[in-house]
């Protein structure tokens, strides 16, 4: 989903896939990834200013709209609906001190 977004938003996509772990095939080859327990983990490479196939000037210049690509992909992936946040309702700025509270668990 995300290779997909960002192919419409310009960037140039070469290959996407998940390397596993050679002594343990169950495990991926990425430590972040392998030791962040209970949540699904993604490393996204947005591109290589020094690369012949990517755009310097895309990457330098319209980074933000390469990360509201991401951002589309996922809420489409959690089936939550997306809004490019443009327009400033439903917005919190979250200040030193602040909590957040899921249920029973903290």
């Amino acid at each position: 989903m995300i290779a997909n977004e960002f192919i419409k938003s310009g960037q140039n996509v070469r290959k996407y896939y998940q390397r596993r772990l050679p002594s343990d095939p169950a495990k991926d080859y990425y430590y972040i990834l392998r030791d962040t327990p209970n949540n699904e983990s993604l490393i996204i490479e947005y591109g290589f200013a020094d690369s012949n196939g990517d755009d310097p000037e895309l990457l330098k210049n319209d980074y933000e709209m390469l990360a509201e690509a991401v951002v589309r992909a996922i809420a489409s992936y959690v089936g939550v609906p997306y809004s490019s946040g443009s327009s400033n309702q439903n917005i919190y700025i979250v200040k030193k001190g602040d909590r957040v509270f899921m249920g029973n668990n903290e």
